[in-house]
């Protein structure tokens, strides 16, 4: 059996999401920690580690671990949230009072891509967004719409607007594939979301090709981009 060190940064963070889906936090907090040993400085394992700690109540390494990631970037609004969660001696929660769904935060090659969008909808703070939360949205023409359903009434807080991926999207629609936009994280003004269909219309973030194979011998298929869309609605 391989190693932990020796397995890949994609496998470990997967392996470590996957069993935080299972509620194996021990699992859970020796996979983060082997990565953060061979990627000191990856952000998203340390604050990954920290809900660890914060599910098994140990909130004093919950906080040391959130302290190292607010040094390095204080204004982490992830962090603060979660040192916030720590000081109260609280686990972590989503706004309805549920278990936050980390399942919708997998990132799986060619079903999957983030992106990050501006926040246009007024009055909202960080702690309006919700890491794990799905949002509604409306495929338009040339833009998707990113809607949040605050006290009953929707707002539209975001617009996608890169080309790219909104004719993704669309692609993924028009073959009734479903997709799912789930908030990942928020900075500022922005917040960043996972777009997931259960039909491949992204680009892998990397391939990899067989040693026997002569690199160049793999072309990635094209991806049949013609849309037909109805207009956009007045």
């Amino acid at each position: 059996m391989l190693s932990l060190m020796s397995l890949s940064l994609a496998v470990l963070t997967k392996k470590a999401i996957e069993a935080s889906l299972q509620q194996k936090w021990n699992e859970a907090i020796d996979l983060n920690t082997n990565i953060i040993k061979i990627h000191p400085n990856n952000i998203d394992a340390k604050i990954r580690l920290g809900r660890c700690y914060l599910q098994t109540k140990e909130f004093i390494k919950a906080k040391k671990i959130f302290k190292e990631v607010l040094e390095k970037d204080p204004i982490n609004s992830l962090a603060l949230k979660n040192m916030e969660l720590a000081n109260k001696q609280k686990t972590e929660c989503n706004g309805n009072g549920g278990n936050l769904n980390t399942k919708s935060l997998l990132k799986e090659p060619g079903t999957a891509c983030e992106t990050t969008v501006e926040v246009i909808a007024k009055n909202l703070k960080s702690e309006d967004f919700i890491t794990g939360e799905t949002l509604m949205y409306k495929a338009r023409k040339k833009e998707i719409d990113l809607i949040k359903q605050k006290k009953g009434k929707k707002i539209v807080i975001g617009i996608i607007k890169d080309t790219d991926m909104v004719q993704r999207i669309l692609c993924a629609l028009q073959k009734d594939a479903k997709v799912v936009i789930t908030i990942t994280r928020w900075r500022g003004n922005e917040i960043t979301v996972l777009v997931k269909t259960s039909l491949p219309v992204f680009k892998p973030d990397k391939i990899e090709i067989r040693p026997y194979l002569r690199k160049g011998t793999i072309e990635e298929p094209e991806m049949e981009m013609e849309i037909e869309t109805e207009e956009e609605d007045e």
